[in-house]
């Protein structure tokens, strides 16, 4: 059997490529995802493929920047998925394809463990198959996400309840109306005054932010609604990213005047348009926070579980 092997690569097309042919494929692990932060943050992307002979097992494309005195590689800001992708595995026997998975792990883990003082992956809700990360140590936790199939936006409306129906009717005879757009400044204002109104403080500014949230909409990685009443106020926003046949709930915020069921208006009307598209799939980006959870699952769809998987190496642990 041809054994496994690393090689480094700064070919950004050939990644792009395996992204898209991977069943963990998602706008979060894409180069211009990647490369659009790294101008912001200052931080190298560094791409490793997991090879047997020609053919490719495993990928992975990470942000390496310095913290203090260590380096490290931790999600980003926004970025619901990081970590290992995997290849097609055609015509294999599922206990191979099990052994060569936990390979591409460790070999990747091998990697990274010599470059690097502390890694972090948040992994795609289709790896299911974790204990390769529990045996080599890793801290691992479980996030929750719901995924909405958008075949049918008939089949969704049905399955709303009676409430929510009516929440949305009344939004609409309120006169309340959802746009697209091509402007990030809302959405940054919106992220921040919702951020704050649980008394934290935004992790940048302002201007930093408007400045990121527009180069992903100009790069087509990221898509803004804007839910604006009958003045053409913008009430609340929404950023939603489409890659390869499907929808990430992304970024989202209210303004100062709040309005009982706008929210659920601006999702709707949202999930009606991506349909239109034919976008297939909308993954909600995730539902751990218990306010959160109960608003999105309202919308019907799938509960998804993946996993958080971290290693530090020596005291690095009490530090980052």
């Amino acid at each position: 059997m041809a054994q496994l092997y690393i090689e480094t690569s700064q070919n950004f097309d050939d990644w792009d490529k395996f992204n898209l042919s991977s069943a963990q494929s998602n706008p979060f692990q894409s180069y211009d995802w990647l490369k659009t932060y790294s101008e912001f943050f200052n931080f190298s992307v560094n791409i490793l493929f997991v090879k047997k002979g020609e053919e490719t097992i495993a990928g992975l494309i990470y942000p390496l920047r310095r913290k203090l005195y260590f380096r490290v590689s931790t999600p980003l800001l926004f970025s619901y998925y990081s970590g290992i992708l995997f290849g097609t595995f055609q015509k294999e026997k599922r206990q191979k394809i099990i052994s060569e998975k936990n390979e591409a792990i460790l070999k990747i883990h091998e990697y990274l463990r010599r470059e690097l003082d502390f890694f972090n992956f948040k992994l795609h809700y289709t790896i299911d198959d974790i204990r390769q990360f529990k045996w080599l140590g890793y801290k691992i936790l479980p996030r929750h996400t719901f995924v909405l199939s958008l075949e049918s936006t008939e089949k969704i409306w049905d399955g709303f309840s009676n409430s929510l129906k009516r929440k949305i009717k009344d939004a609409q005879e309120r006169g309340l109306n959802v746009v697209r757009t091509k402007w990030a400044d809302k959405l940054a204002e919106h992220q921040i005054l919702s951020f704050e109104r649980t008394g934290g403080r935004f992790f940048i500014g302002l201007d930093e932010l408007k400045r990121l949230i527009q180069n992903l909409v100009e790069k087509n990685l990221l898509t803004v609604y804007h839910l604006v009443d009958k003045n053409n106020q913008v009430i609340a926003s929404r950023g939603v990213s489409i890659w390869n046949g499907k929808a990430y709930d992304v970024i989202a915020g209210m303004g100062e005047r709040e309005i009982n069921s706008a929210t659920h208006f601006l999702v709707w009307k949202i999930l009606e348009d991506l349909s239109s598209q034919g976008v297939r799939e909308f993954d909600f980006c995730g539902a751990d926070i218990q306010s959160v959870a109960f608003f999105k699952m309202q919308f019907g769809g799938d509960i998804r579980i993946s996993f958080d998987v971290s290693f530090a190496k020596g005291l690095v642990k009490f530090f980052i």
